[in-house]
Formats: structure tokens, sequence, C-alpha cells
């Protein structure tokens, strides 16, 4: 018998555009479900009923998405958009973090928009040392400098590479991205995600279910709050990698379950 799952949810409230995104990105990142139909808005409707997202609000996040370009429809089946593949080729730029650390000097008197410049330091993951020295992971890829190209900014500044740090260099870094915290958040979630997801007593459907309602938590928390720190400071205890083993270890033993929950119309 399939229990009852309200009393054991945790507080993983989903926005209307998290519920109308979560079955399509799932379906992206997921490769037993390539193959299979992109979810319809019965579907859709269904999982966010689970989830306490009104029809009404779930309705106007797919219209919005539609329109932005984060998803897309085709059938009457909604699938990610173009904008929502750019966003997650973004994420996965963290993947090419190297060993060592890239420092950006501000030049005084040649920043004609500064507040435009901060902003950009701040979207590429790079934080303030001091006003005009900024910290920022090494990356395979030049993303800095094209940013700073693309912005018309690049001679504005003055980029440096470099390998280590001391010791009291690097617990100041950590501090500046508020690593330890950061691991406290992580290892949190890790122990409440695996929880739900392996909850005995809970039927196939259900737990396919529970896959698709924390893809989009787990990508709120793991990948978008996750700050693109020097990879030199996330020591072998940081709990990042190993959360995502876990995450992925269980969504492969669910194919069979999300295969078949594709497979349904809302009843």
């Amino acid at each position: 018998m399939t229990k009852d799952v309200t009393s054991s949810t945790p507080d993983w409230r989903l926005t209307a555009q998290e519920a109308a995104h979560a079955m399509p990105v799932l379906q992206s990142v997921h490769p037993d479900l390539s193959a299979a139909p992109a979810p319809r808005l019965a579907t859709i409707r269904q999982f966010a009923q689970r989830c306490g997202v009104r029809y009404g609000a779930l309705r106007t996040a797919l219209s919005r998405a539609c329109a932005a370009g984060s998803l897309e429809i085709a059938d009457r089946r909604y699938r990610l958009g173009p904008l929502s593949l750019e966003e997650a080729a973004a994420a996965r730029a963290l993947r090419t973090r190297t060993h060592g650390y890239t420092l950006c000097v501000v030049l005084e008197g040649e920043v004609d928009d500064l507040p435009r410049l901060r902003e950009l330091l701040v979207r590429v993951g790079f934080r303030p040392f001091q006003r005009s020295i900024w910290v920022g992971a090494r990356t395979t890829d030049d993303r800095l400098g094209l940013a700073l190209q693309r912005a018309g900014l690049a001679g504005s500044v003055v980029v440096f590479h470099t390998d280590e740090v001391d010791a009291g260099a690097r617990d100041r870094l950590s501090g500046l991205w508020g690593l330890p915290e950061r691991a406290a958040v992580l290892r949190q979630f890790h122990g409440q995600l695996i929880a739900y997801l392996t909850e005995p007593g809970i039927g196939a459907e259900e737990a396919a279910w529970r896959c698709v309602q924390a893809a989009p938590v787990w990508y709120r928390i793991v990948v978008r709050d996750e700050p693109p720190f020097p990879l030199d400071l996330c020591g072998p205890d940081y709990p990042r990698d190993g959360l995502n083993a876990a995450w992925r270890a269980h969504l492969a033993s669910m194919a069979g379950p999300l295969t078949a929950l594709w497979g349904l119309e809302a009843r």
C-alpha cells in the first residue's frame, strides 16, 4: 500500500515557474527519457497540483516561459527552449574550473561605467577582495575576457592568473565566498534529499514523482545558488561532489519508473 506522502514532504516550495520547468528539465538531463514524449499540459498540471501551485499561476508561467524562450511547445507538448539550453551550458561552465585564481585589477580613471563593470564581475562569479581588486575562479575557457570584450570594458581592467596562495589568504578567500556556511547548506540538503527520495513504503510512481519534485530544488540549491568560487578553496571534504553523485545514482536507478511516468496521461 502506498503511504500518504504529504506528511513527509520537506519544505520545498516550488514557484509556478519551477513547476512549469520541472518535467522538461528532468527529461533533458536523463538519458533514458530522451526518447520519451515530452509532457503535455495535463501531466504538468498534475505535477503542479502535487506541489500546491494553482492552475492559473501555472498557465501564466508556461505562457511567459514560451514567450521568453525558456520553454517551447510543439504538438501541445513542452520541451526546453533555447534560453534554458543556454543557461544550462553556462552552469556546466563551472566544471571547467582549474587550479589557481584569476585576479581582475580595475584601472583607476579608466572606467567610464563602474557600476556596469561591477555588475559584470559579479555575474561571472568574481568577488571584491578590495575596491579595485576582484578574485574569481580560473577556468580553461576565458569567460571573463569574453564578457569584458562584449561589454566594451576590456580596456578598463588588467587580468592576472596565479597559482596557489598561502593558507592565510586562502582562509580569507574562503570567508569571502562564505564556504563554511555553504558546505553546511549542502550537507543538510543531501540528507533531506536522499531521505525523501528513498523513504520506505512508497510506490514506484510516487518515487518517480518525487524525483520530478526534487529536480528543480536540486538545481536551485546545488547549481543556481552555488558560488563560482576558485577550485582550490574546495577542500576534499566539500560536500557538493558527493551530493551530486548520490543524486545522479538515484536518477539512474529510477529509469524504469520515470519512463513509465512519462507515458502517463493525467488521471
